[in-house]
C-alpha cells in the first residue's frame, strides 16, 4: 500500500476507542483551551536557564534494622553501616559491600532475597555554604514504603516506587544536616512453591517493577533509594507547571504550547525560544505577556514554526528534534525557567483495511502516513536497578540496528526513563508505555499511588515524540475498574495527542505461545493472524560466553545439567513444573541438533527461535494494509537466563537477533511461507516489501537460487520489475514442481535483492530440516579468508560451495561487540565488506566452515 492510499476499513459505527472516551468523559486537553495566537521572530533571547538545585547523591551510609530512637539520633554512629552509593538499590549496596555473592551468578538470587524481607536504613550528612538556600527536600524515586527525617525531625511517610515527592524543609534545614530514610519490607507476600517457584503476590499490593518478584526468571523484589534525591528551592508566587508542546500540523509547523500557571495575577511575561536541536536551521523567538488572573490558569499559546523539519520513525525518514527554552517572569518574584526537547511529529489511529469497528483503530498514521509497526518488546534491563546511559546506549543501538521501530516497555517493568526516551527520540523508536500493572492487578493496586505515578509520569514524557501510545496495562482480562477508568481519562486530559489502550491485547490485537508454552509445532505461528500481534516467541539460550558467566564454576562442564542446578534455575520458571523449562526449548531445538552439549544445546535453541519467529514477522508485513503491525516478544532481559529475549542480559546478540533483523529489513525481498515442510507442488509467493518507498522509480531485480543438502542447485528464479511508489508489492511465485522429488530433504533457498544492478538486500530460509536432525551442519565444507582492518572486515568464499550461516564474533568482547551485519549467505567466489567496531579477537564461523584464523 502506498502513503497516497486510504485504509479500507469496515466502520459502520463508533470505534472501540471513541465509545471509550465518550463513556470516561474526560475534561478537555491542554490544546483544547482557548487559543492564543503568537508570532515567530528571527533569533532567541538570552536569558539564562537555571537549573538550581543541590544534589545529595553519592555516598550514604547503609544498615539493617535497628530501633528508631538510634537510627534518627544525629549523635549516634551507625558502627554497623557499610556505604551505598545513591542511587542504588538495597541489593546493590550489599553486593558491592561483599556482603552478599553476586545475585546473578548460580543460585545466589536466594541469598539477595532474603534481604529484600528486611528493615534498612540510609543516612546522608551533607553541608550547605551560607549563600544556599535550599527549603525543599525532593525524591525522584524510592522502593518502596518509607519514612524520613532531617535533622532528627520526623518529616512523613512515601509509598509508590514511580511516583516523585518532596518534602518542605524549611524550617529544618541548617548548615549542617542528617537525612535518614527507613525502608520497609514491603510490599510483600511470600508463596515459596506456587505456580512460578519463589513467586511473591506482594507485588500486587503496591507499585513496583513487578517481574521482580518471581515470575519472570528471578525472585529479588526491589528495595532502596533508587533514583536521585537533590534539594530545590519551594515555588512561591506565580509559578508554572512544565510545558506541554503539541503538534496540530507537522507540515505547516503548527504547534501548541500548553502552560499551566499558579496564583497568576496577571501580566505575567512568557518569553520563548524555539531551536533546532539535531539539525541546521533557523532560531526563533516569541514573547507572550498574559492578562489571565487566577489560581489556575491554562495558556495555550499556538506557534507556526517556518521551514518544519519533521520527526519520522526509524527507516521512515530523519529524526529532527527541536529545543524550546521558556522563562515565566512574573510581576514581581522569581524567574522561573523550562528546557525541554520536542518534534514536529502528529499521530493519529485509522482502522486497518477490513478491520471491524468493535475494535481499536490500529493503524498508526504518522505525519498523515501509514505506518506499518516492526517492534519488539521491550523488557526492564536490570533486576538489581541499575540503570547507566551506556546500557541503554547499548541496548537502543541494537535495536536500531535490527530495523524496530517500536518498543512495547511493557507493564510487568517500569515507566521507563528520561534517557531511554531521549535516545529513543533520536533514534527513532517508537513506544508505547504501559503503567505498572499486570493480570488485573490495577484491581487490587492502591488507586492513589497508581494514580500519583499515571500523573507523574504522563506530565515528564508528554513530549517526546517517539511516545506514541498509552496502556493500562499487560495482559489484563477484564481491564475494567475504578484505576482502569482513572488511567483512560487522564491520557485525554492531560495529553490527548496520543491514544490510550486499555491493556495488551485488547481490541483486535492478539498474544499467542502455542507453539513455545504448549509445544505445538513450528509451523502455528506462521498462520498467526490479527490486526496487530503484540507478543509471541520462543525462548532460547544466551551464548556460550554468557551463559559462563553465570554459571557457577563447578556447573560449568556439567551436560546434561541437573534439572535443579544453576542452568535450570535461569529459566523462565526455574525449571520446576513439568513438563519442565528444559522440555519446553528442547521441543523444537531437537530439530535442529543433537542436544549433546551446551554448544549444540545454544545454537539448536537459537535457530528454533529465529525459525519460529522470522516467518511470522514477513507474513505480517506482507499482509499491510490488513495487518498494522508486529511486536515479538522480546528484545531485552531483566536477569541473565534462557529467556524470549533475542539480546541476553550482559547485551550480546543472539544469532536469531540477526535473522530478525533481516526479516525487518526496511527493503527486503522475502518469502511467504505457510509451512517449513515442502509438500508436492511446492509454492511460495515472493514478495518486494518497501517501508519508505525508497526503491521507487529503480529497477528491482530478486534472484532466488534453491539447493539441496549437498548444496546443489534445485531451482534458481530471477524477478524484475520497475518499482512503483508501493509498500508491498508481490513480485510472483517461487514453486518447485518438477524439482519436488529433488527436494526431499534439506532445502536452502538463498534471496538476493538488486537494486538498480547492485546488491541491497539478502536472506536465506532453511526448510525440511526436520528430516534429517542435524542436517544443517552436515553440509559439504567451504574455505572462509577474511582481512579485518580500518573497522571492516572483509570476507571471502573461497570454497566451491555456498557459505551458510556466517556468523562474525568476538567472544572476548561479546557484549561491546557490533558489526553490521551477520548470519550470511555468501556464493562460492563471493566477498562482503562488513563494518565492526572491534578489530582483534574476531571469530569467523559457519554452518559448514569449522575454521578460524
Amino acid at each position: 500500500m502506498g502513503a497516497e492510499k486510504k485504509c479500507c476499513s469496515l466502520s459502520a459505527t463508533m470505534w472501540l476507542d471513541e465509545k471509550e472516551k465518550k463513556e470516561w468523559a474526560p475534561e478537555k486537553a491542554p490544546f483544547e483551551n482557548e487559543e492564543y495566537p503568537v508570532a515567530l521572530k528571527a533569533g532567541k533571547w538570552a536569558f539564562l536557564m537555571k537549573n538550581e538545585e543541590y544534589s545529595l547523591d553519592g555516598l550514604w551510609q547503609m544498615a539493617e534494622g535497628g530501633e528508631k530512637e538510634e537510627r534518627t539520633n544525629c549523635k549516634k554512629i551507625w558502627k554497623d553501616s557499610i556505604d551505598a552509593n545513591i542511587p542504588c538499590s538495597v541489593h546493590t549496596a550489599l553486593m558491592n559491600a561483599g556482603k552478599i555473592p553476586d545475585p546473578l551468578i548460580g543460585k545466589n538470587d536466594t541469598t539477595a532475597r532474603e534481604k529484600s524481607y528486611k528493615e534498612w536504613w540510609f543516612k546522608k550528612s551533607f553541608s550547605l555554604k551560607e549563600d544556599e538556600t535550599f527549603d525543599e527536600l525532593f525524591f525522584y524515586g524510592v522502593c518502596y514504603q518509607a519514612d524520613f527525617w532531617m535533622n532528627g525531625i520526623y518529616l512523613g511517610e512515601h509509598r509508590g516506587m514511580f511516583s516523585e515527592f518532596s518534602f518542605d524543609v524549611s524550617t529544618i534545614i541548617r548548615k549542617e544536616n542528617e537525612l535518614v530514610v527507613r525502608i520497609a519490607n514491603a510490599p510483600e507476600e511470600q508463596n515459596p512453591m506456587s505456580p512460578y517457584m519463589d513467586n511473591d503476590d506482594g507485588w500486587k499490593k503496591g507499585t513496583v517493577i513487578n517481574c521482580v518478584y518471581g515470575w519472570h526468571y528471578a525472585c529479588i523484589p526491589s528495595r532502596g533509594i533508587w533514583k536521585s534525591v537533590v534539594l530545590k528551592k519551594r515555588k512561591r508566587g506565580v509559578w508554572a507547571e512544565s510545558p506541554f508542546i503539541m503538534t496540530e500540523n507537522a507540515e505547516k509547523g503548527r504547534i501548541h504550547i500548553c502552560i499551566r500557571l499558579h496564583d497568576a495575577v496577571g501580566n505575567e511575561k512568557i518569553r520563548g525560544n524555539i531551536l533546532p536541536e539535531n539539525f541546521v536551521g533557523d532560531s526563533w523567538s516569541f514573547q507572550y505577556v498574559s492578562s489571565k488572573a487566577g489560581r489556575e490558569v491554562e495558556l495555550n499559546l499556538t506557534v507556526n514554526i517556518p521551514d518544519p523539519q519533521l520527526w519520522w520513525p526509524l527507516n521512515i525518514g530523519s529524526q529532527n528534534l527541536y529545543r524550546l527554552q521558556l522563562s515565566l517572569q512574573p510581576q514581581a518574584g522569581t524567574e522561573q525557567t523550562f528546557d525541554t526537547t520536542f518534534a514536529l511529529r502528529t499521530i493519529r489511529m485509522e482502522g486497518a483495511c477490513g478491520q471491524e469497528w468493535e475494535q481499536y483503530k490500529w493503524m498508526f498514521i504518522i505525519n498523515e502516513r501509514p505506518v506499518f509497526i516492526k517492534g519488539s518488546n521491550w523488557c526492564t534491563t536490570d533486576v538489581l536497578l541499575r540503570f547507566p546511559e551506556e546500557r541503554y546506549e547499548r541496548f537502543l543501538l541494537l535495536a536500531a540496528c535490527a530495523n524496530i521501530q517500536l518498543l512495547r516497555a511493557w507493564g510487568g517493568g517500569m515507566p521507563e526513563n528520561d534517557t531511554f526516551y531521549r535516545l529513543c527520540d533520536k533514534l527513532g523508536i517508537m513506544v508505547i508505555q504501559e503503567w505498572p500493572t499486570c493480570w488485573d492487578s490495577q484491581k487490587e493496586q492502591p488507586i492513589s499511588e497508581l494514580e500519583e505515578t499515571v500523573r507523574c509520569h504522563m506530565l515528564r514524557l508528554r513530549n517526546h515524540p517517539s511516545l506514541v501510545m498509552w496502556c493500562g496495562g499487560n495482559e489484563s482480562k477484564e481491564a475494567d475498574g475504578e484505576a482502569m477508568e482513572m488511567m483512560g481519562r487522564l491520557a485525554y486530559e492531560l495529553d490527548g495527542s496520543r491514544p490510550f489502550h486499555r491493556t495488551e491485547p485488547w481490541g483486535g490485537s492478539l498474544h499467542d505461545y502455542t507453539t513455545y508454552w504448549d509445544m505445538g509445532d513450528l509451523d502455528y505461528s506462521l498462520g498467526l493472524k490479527s490486526v496487530f500481534l503484540g507478543e509471541f516467541g520462543m525462548a532460547s539460550s544466551p551464548n556460550f560466553e554468557s551463559v559462563m558467566r553465570y554459571l557457577p564454576e563447578e556447573e560449568k562442564n556439567i551436560w546434561p545439567p541437573e534439572r535443579f542446578g544453576s542452568f535450570g534455575h535461569h529459566t523462565p520458571r526455574f525449571n520446576q513444573l513439568d513438563p519442565d523449562d528444559m522440555a519446553h526449548m528442547e521441543n523444537s531445538a531437537v530439530l535442529f541438533s543433537r542436544l549433546d552439549n551446551l554448544e549444540h544445546f545454544i545454537w539448536a535453541t537459537q535457530m528454533a527461535q529465529a525459525t519460529g519467529v522470522r516467518h511470522t514477522l514477513e507474513a505480517y508485513r506482507c499482509r499491510f494494509p490488513h495487518a498494522a503491525g508486529v511486536c515479538y516478544y522480546k528484545l531485552t532481559d531483566v536477569y541473565p537466563a534462557c529467556s524470549w529475549s533475542t539480546i541476553d542480559y550482559y547485551g550480546v546478540p543472539k544469532l536469531s537477533y540477526y535473522i530478525l533483523a533481516d526479516s525487518y529489513e526496511p527493503l527486503h525481498a522475502c518469502l511467504l511461507f505457510d509451512s517449513i515442510r515442502i509438500a508436492e507442488d511446492w509454492k511460495a509467493p515472493v514478495y518486494l516489501l518497501d517501508d519508505a518507498q525508497t526503491a521507487q522509480g529503480k529497477n528491482i531485480r530478486a534472484e532466488i537460487c534453491a539447493y539441496n543438502d549437498r548444496l546443489e542447485i534445485i531451482k534458481k528464479q530471477k524477478y524484475s520489475v520497475l518499482s512503483k511508489k508501493e509498500q508491498v508489492k508481490q513480485l510472483g511465485e517461487f514453486v518447485l514442481e518438477k524439482e519436488t522429488r529433488a527436494a526431499d530433504g534439506l532445502v536452502l533457498i538463498s534471496v538476493k535483492l538488486f537494486i538498480n544492478e547492485v546488491l541491497n538486500d539478502g536472506t536465506f530460509y532453511w526448510l525440511n530440516f526436520h528430516k534429517k536432525q542435524g542436517c544443517l551442519l552436515q553440509l559439504p565444507d567451504t574455505k572462509l579468508e577474511w582481512k579485518v582492518e580500518n573497522e571492516t572486515i572483509n570476507i571471502c568464499n573461497c570454497g566451491e560451495f555456498p557459505a551458510v550461516g556466517i556468523m562474525i564474533e568476538c567472544p572476548a568482547e561479546a557484549e561491546k561487540f557490533w558489526v553490521e551485519d551477520n548470519m550470511l549467505w555468501l556464493d562460492a567466489g563471493e566477498s562482503r565488506i562488513i563494518k565492526l567496531n572491534k578489530t582483534t579477537g574476531i571469530r569467523v564461523r559457519a554452518f559448514n566452515f569449522r575454521g578460524n584464523s
